[in-house]
């Protein structure tokens, strides 16, 4: 009996030390992210809460999780502008996917022919938009692994350095 009230007592402790880094996923498939936001699977897309409160709805966990990784380390700047690119990023899919649809149903070639040309700056757009959120994605992976490595660098600097010179 002591030794399980013991276990539980280390576990807590343990678990309450490493909340700050962990990401899980529970049953019901929302997201744990650092003990303090949430990302919830919707319909489209999914939405991030930050302490109870609705930041927005974003197209994937990856730019969910990237929100919250730049958050967390106060990068406000990219979280803003993660959060207005992938909210421009699914409105224009959504624009090209509708107008592609018109366009095939459409019994006329000059007007699938307008409507083409009209879509090809909407796809160059949005594969701008891609790169760029593929840009603050790369960043928060960098900053999250940077994160995790500079707990333990180089703990023993005084030591002489053995190699040759």
């Amino acid at each position: 009996m002591k030794q399980d009230q013991e276990f539980e007592r280390l576990f807590r402790q343990e678990f309450r030390d490493i909340m700050p880094n962990t990401i899980w996923k529970n049953d019901n498939g929302v997201y744990s992210v650092f003990g303090h936001y949430q990302i919830v699977p919707e319909k489209v897309g999914y939405r991030v809460f930050c302490a109870a409160t609705d930041v927005g709805l974003f197209y994937t966990t990856k730019t969910a999780l990237s929100w919250c990784i730049a958050d967390k380390h106060k990068a406000y700047n990219v979280a803003r502008e993660l959060l207005t690119t992938d909210t421009k990023l699914q409105s224009l899919t959504q624009d090209i996917s509708t107008r592609a649809t018109i366009a095939d149903r459409s019994q006329k070639f000059e007007f699938r022919d307008a409507i083409g040309m009209k879509l090809e700056t909407k796809i160059i757009h949005k594969k701008q938009l891609e790169n760029q959120i593929a840009k603050y994605v790369n960043w928060a992976k960098y900053i999250q692994y940077k994160g995790f490595n500079n707990e333990t660098v180089r703990t023993s600097r005084n030591t002489p350095n053995k190699a040759g010179r």
